[in-house]
């Protein structure tokens, strides 16, 4: 388990141990044939910065956490590219949408990385989708002109989605739940 973060030897015993979890939600971090690269935890209780990566750098034999690039479903000549790995997989649940998911807005070195492949895997071009609180956060924006930076770097094209900006749907996840699905479930049943 050396080099993989999460995981640690206890000094007492030099037993492989996994990290302690607050209360939260256990995010895997998959790589495009599936296999976990690392993790994030959705941390309960927490007003910001509540999505954290995993890390055990401080550990004996553990690993730092990495920005890895998570991808949710197969690889597609268009993929969406959002934030989150949690958003991610809950929008290829909903919609059988591939994509791939940057940790955050501004954690974008191992995108960087991932798009030098990207063409050689088949994708032709990438449907962004940040949340929309875009709009209004310098941060994200700023975020958002490095990833188009990063996309014209590597030659490809793109498109941005856009919503209505709503605390109740700010991210995509939450957009196509609410007018997709609520509007569909209900009349089904």
């Amino acid at each position: 388990l050396a080099g993989v973060p999460g995981f640690y030897r206890d000094a007492e015993d030099d037993q492989w141990t996994f990290f302690e979890l607050k209360r939260g939600i256990l995010i895997p971090v998959r790589d495009y044939a599936g296999r976990v690269q690392g993790m994030q935890v959705r941390r309960d209780d927490i007003l910001k910065r509540k999505f954290r990566g995993v890390s055990t750098a401080d550990m004996l034999d553990g690993c730092g956490a990495e920005g890895w690039v998570h991808i949710a479903g197969p690889i597609c000549e268009e993929m969406l590219l959002i934030e989150g790995p949690l958003k991610a997989d809950i929008i290829y649940a909903l919609t059988g949408i591939s994509s791939f998911a940057v940790p955050g807005v501004n954690t974008l070195r191992q995108l960087d990385i991932l798009l030098s492949a990207a063409r050689s895997m088949g994708v032709k071009r990438f449907m962004t989708a940040f949340d929309m609180d875009m709009m209004k956060n310098h941060h994200v924006q700023k975020g958002f002109r490095n990833l188009a930076s990063i996309l014209n770097e590597h030659s490809f094209p793109f498109g941005t989605y856009l919503w209505r900006p709503d605390p109740e749907y700010n991210g995509l996840d939450d957009f196509i739940w609410r007018w997709c699905l609520q509007q569909i479930l209900p009349a089904a049943a």
